[in-house]
């Protein structure tokens, strides 16, 4: 009889709109109707919202009743303009997709107060959103018209198949449980132990697996704070594979402007908040601002390197404040323009602004504001004039020229941009006044020529360029532009050439000679394993050899890293590194074999194998084989 009455009573969630009471959903349990409540209130749409059990005799009682601060506020879809492209359900749990969700619903994301990781899994609150017909409907519409010319579809076809992954994402939701053990395994060892106990599963299903565990861990925690430690916890620096999904949760939590402005711990003005972002960018944020501990933790690791994505993240919101009307400080004209040096001075690398193309353009659009003068903002040359002048080094100078061509902004005004890269290219002297020594000549012509074009520069004009560098009466070779380094990634003013902030990127990838012969053809590595092969150069610049289905190479180990090792073309040579915990075997025929630990590297020449796997754990270790040829 018990059991009967359980099954008979039901939880209505009832909100008030315009004084009228409507019933929102009916629930079986207690606890699903109060987190629809919960959700509600925090939506702000409804001044009152409460849950009224209503027992199998029509007995009503209220267990739950709250009051919405506001009321009327209204979250909408964010303007993106591109999005990862999911074709299966399991594509949805990437970082990259996750990113692109995080970015369109953003405001949603703040309004929750999670991240994507930790709500793709969850069945109700999927359903809640799919009934939030004003950001549901516009966010696949969105999608959709991004996405169909990718797939050559119509954008009503992309949108049925949206709803369709959509679909399939709830059915998931409901089998999570499944997923139990492995949260059980990130808790007890961490990733490293997460990944172990994943090992027999298909490679497709590990970011499910991965986002899930995590989600879990950060459900208990409901501010921002809290999330970032929790993630920060997991940190291991001798770990890459580990760092490298730390960082990809750092960088969902703090993509958002309530997340860093929670981070942040007090209320300063813009210009201080962009500083204290920079000072965590370069690992030195000051402990004795009011900061929050989270946000200390976070500088003191990504500080330490390897946090690629947290630093595009922090950037992407420091470009966020800028591209905004708020004013950097609170005392004037005056005030604003020494906070905008300082933030400009703070961003400076070693070939350009930090952040590439993007920021380029967002400092130069602030900097025709910040120092306008009789009402009138500064002139787009003038501006850039004194945005370069702020470089000591004419490959900074260089570097911020082409990037602001290379934008939206920059090629509105391709005549001027040119005009300013060829003055500065014709003052360049000597090698010195540039970077280190780099590739062939051929690939500078190629790589410059690229950059060159990309910054809106015709190719005769370019090939022009290229010419008078190549003159230059220099005994050394000398590289014109770019760190063959990540935007946001550049090498930091007065870095030694090869070393980024944080990260070790390979030579400057456009060089010249003037006075060397012709360069030789350049010779051919070719790596094969279980049957398929790749060949350097003709594949590429890079070969990724690892676990994770994005790598050239796949290797089914678990002693694996997702991303284990690379193989690259450095300095005229190809060149093995070791990214991972366990080592790489490399055997040489003829030669003496050796282990590279992580972050060591070993040119490959004649042939032989790069062994990877452990005989302890019972593996047969993968061996890949390589051969040099041809010239």
């Amino acid at each position: 009889m018990a059991m009967s009455k359980r099954r008979e009573t039901r939880f209505e969630v009832v909100v008030e709109q315009g004084g009228k009471p409507n019933i929102d959903g009916v629930f079986d349990d207690e606890k699903a109707a109060t987190e629809r409540a919960n959700y509600l209130l925090r939506l702000a749409k409804f001044p009152v919202v409460r849950v009224v059990k209503v027992t199998g005799s029509g007995r009503e009682e209220t267990v739950f009743q709250k009051k919405s601060a506001g009321g009327g506020k209204l979250t909408t879809i964010s303007p993106i303009e591109n999005a990862n492209l999911c074709t299966d359900v399991l594509q949805l749990f990437s970082f990259d997709s996750r990113m692109t969700l995080l970015r369109l619903l953003r405001g949603y994301w703040d309004d929750q107060g999670v991240i994507p990781t930790e709500q793709l899994h969850r069945y109700f609150p999927l359903r809640y959103f799919e009934r939030e017909a004003l950001l549901f409907n516009p966010a696949v519409s969105r999608l959709a018209s991004i996405q169909a010319p990718m797939l050559g579809l119509k954008p009503h076809e992309r949108y049925d198949q949206i709803i369709r992954l959509f679909g399939s994402l709830k059915e998931l939701a409901q089998q999570s449980d499944t997923l139990a053990p492995f949260d059980q395994a990130l808790m007890r060892s961490g990733i490293s132990g997460l990944l172990l106990a994943a090992v027999e599963r298909p490679l497709e299903e590990r970011d499910r697996i991965v986002t899930h565990a995590v989600g879990s861990a950060l459900e208990p925690h409901r501010d921002w704070g809290a999330k970032l430690t929790a993630v920060l916890r997991l940190h291991h620096e001798d770990d890459g594979e580990t760092t490298r999904l730390v960082d990809e949760f750092t960088a969902e939590i703090v993509d958002g402007r309530e997340p860093i402005r929670a981070l942040i711990g007090y209320a300063p003005d813009l210009g201080s908040a962009i500083l204290a972002l920079l000072a965590t960018l370069r690992g030195d944020l000051d402990d004795r601002l009011p900061h929050t501990d989270a946000l200390l933790a976070l500088s003191n690791a990504v500080g330490g390197g390897g946090f690629v994505r947290t630093r595009e993240a922090v950037l992407h919101r420091i470009r966020g404040g800028l591209d905004g009307l708020t004013p950097l400080t609170r005392t004037g004209a005056a005030s604003d323009a020494r906070a905008f040096g300082a933030i400009v001075d703070g961003m400076i690398a070693f070939d350009g602004f930090m952040g590439g193309p993007e920021m380029a353009e967002t400092l130069t659009r602030r900097g025709k504001v910040v120092w306008a003068a009789g009402g009138r903002d500064l002139p787009f040359e003038e501006t850039m004039t004194r945005l370069a002048g702020r470089f000591g080094t004419a490959a900074g100078r260089l570097g911020y020229l082409l990037d602001l061509g290379a934008s939206p902004y920059g090629r509105s005004k391709v005549s001027t941009v040119i005009q300013h890269v060829a003055t500065e290219l014709s003052r360049v002297k000597s090698a010195a006044e540039l970077a280190a020594p780099g590739v062939s000549m051929q690939e500078v012509r190629d790589g410059l020529g690229r950059r060159l074009r990309a910054a809106g520069i015709p190719r005769a004009l370019a090939d022009g360029l290229i010419a008078k560098i190549a003159a230059i009466p220099d005994d050394q070779r000398l590289s014109v532009t770019g760190s063959g380094v990540l935007a946001g990634q550049r090498l930091a003013p007065g870095t030694a050439p090869g070393t980024a902030l944080g990260t070790a990127p390979r030579p400057m990838d456009m060089t010249v000679d003037a006075h060397a012969p012709p360069a030789p053809p350049m010779p051919r590595l070719t790596l094969s394993y279980q049957g398929r092969t790749v060949t350097l150069p003709d594949g590429g610049g890079e070969v990724v050899i690892g676990r994770s289905a994005d790598c050239a190479i796949v290797l089914d180990h678990a002693s694996a890293s997702r991303r284990h090792a690379t193989v690259r073309l450095q300095g005229g040579a190809y060149v093995l590194e070791d990214l991972s915990r366990n080592g790489t075997r490399v055997a040489p025929r003829g030669g003496d074999q050796r282990v590279l630990k992580q972050g060591e590297t070993v040119p490959l020449a004649g042939r032989g194998e790069i062994v990877i796997g452990s005989l302890d754990l019972g593996e047969h270790p993968a061996r890949i084989a390589w051969e040099l040829s041809g010239r």
